[in-house]
C-alpha cells in the first residue's frame, strides 16, 4: 500500500516543480460500483474544488484536469461532460463546471470501442458490468461523443505501441478536436507501452506539459 501512495506522489511532483496546487480525486472503482460511478464522483469533486478553491487559496478560473490511463478518461470526461446534464447527481452544485485545460496521459476516449468493438478489453468490460444499458452508459462515458467548439485546450500523451488503452483512442481525440477547432496536442511517445515510459521519455512529457500550460498562461 505504501509502495502505491509512493508511486502516486512522484507522480505529482512535475505538477508541483512548476509552482501547481494539487488536488487528488478518489472516485469508486468497478468492485464496489459500476459505471458510469466514477464519472459522476469526479464530477462531484470538481464541484466542490470550485465551491471551496477560495479557501484553500485554489484560482477556480485556472483549474486543470489531469490523470493517467482511467484517470486520463475520468479528465476528459469530467472537463467534456455538460454539467447540465448531470443536476441530479446529490453532490453537484448550481456553479458552472469549468476548466482551463485538460492533462490526458493515455485515456480511454472511445468506451464503446472497449466493450463491443474490435478493441474488447476485459477492465471496460468489467467497468460496465451486466447491466442491461451498458451500450448507453458506454457512450455517455465516452469524451468522443462530446466533441464541440470552445472546449479547454487539451494535451494527450500516449505510446504508440500502448497495449492497454488502444493508441487509435488518442489519434481518433486530436483528429475530432482539430475539425472543430479545439486547441489540442498529441504528444505521441515512439515504441512507448502504457506508461512506464523511460526517464527521457518522462523528462520531454514534463517539459512539453510545462510548455503547454505556459501557451495558454496557466503558470502564472
Amino acid at each position: 500500500m505504501g509502495g502505491q501512495k509512493e508511486l502516486q506522489a512522484r507522480k505529482l511532483i512535475p505538477y508541483l516543480e512548476i509552482g501547481l496546487s494539487v488536488v487528488n480525486i478518489e472516485y469508486r472503482l468497478a468492485n464496489i460500483a459500476l459505471a458510469p460511478a466514477a464519472v459522476e464522483d469526479c464530477l462531484c469533486a470538481l464541484s466542490w474544488v470550485i465551491r471551496h478553491g477560495e479557501k484553500y487559496n485554489l484560482n477556480a478560473d485556472k483549474i486543470i484536469l489531469a490523470g493517467e490511463s482511467a484517470g486520463g478518461h475520468l479528465a476528459l470526461t469530467t472537463g467534456l461532460i455538460p454539467a447540465s446534464t448531470q443536476r441530479n447527481l446529490p453532490g453537484l452544485g448550481e456553479e458552472k463546471l469549468k476548466v482551463a485545460a485538460i492533462i490526458n496521459w493515455y485515456g480511454i476516449t472511445d468506451v464503446r470501442d472497449l466493450i463491443a468493438g474490435k478493441n474488447i478489453r476485459d477492465y471496460a468490460v468489467t467497468w460496465l458490468g451486466n447491466q442491461p444499458n451498458k451500450l448507453e452508459i458506454a457512450d455517455r462515458v465516452s469524451p468522443l461523443n462530446y466533441i464541440q467548439p470552445n472546449l479547454p485546450p487539451i494535451l494527450t500523451v500516449h505510446g504508440d505501441l500502448d497495449p492497454i488503452v488502444p493508441y487509435s483512442h488518442a489519434v481518433r481525440l486530436h483528429q475530432a478536436l482539430y475539425r472543430v477547432n479545439v486547441p489540442n496536442q498529441l504528444l505521441t511517445i515512439p515504441n512507448g507501452g502504457h506508461g512506464q515510459f523511460s526517464r527521457s521519455q518522462e523528462s520531454k512529457i514534463n517539459q512539453t506539459i510545462r510548455e503547454f500550460l505556459e501557451q495558454y498562461q496557466l503558470l502564472n
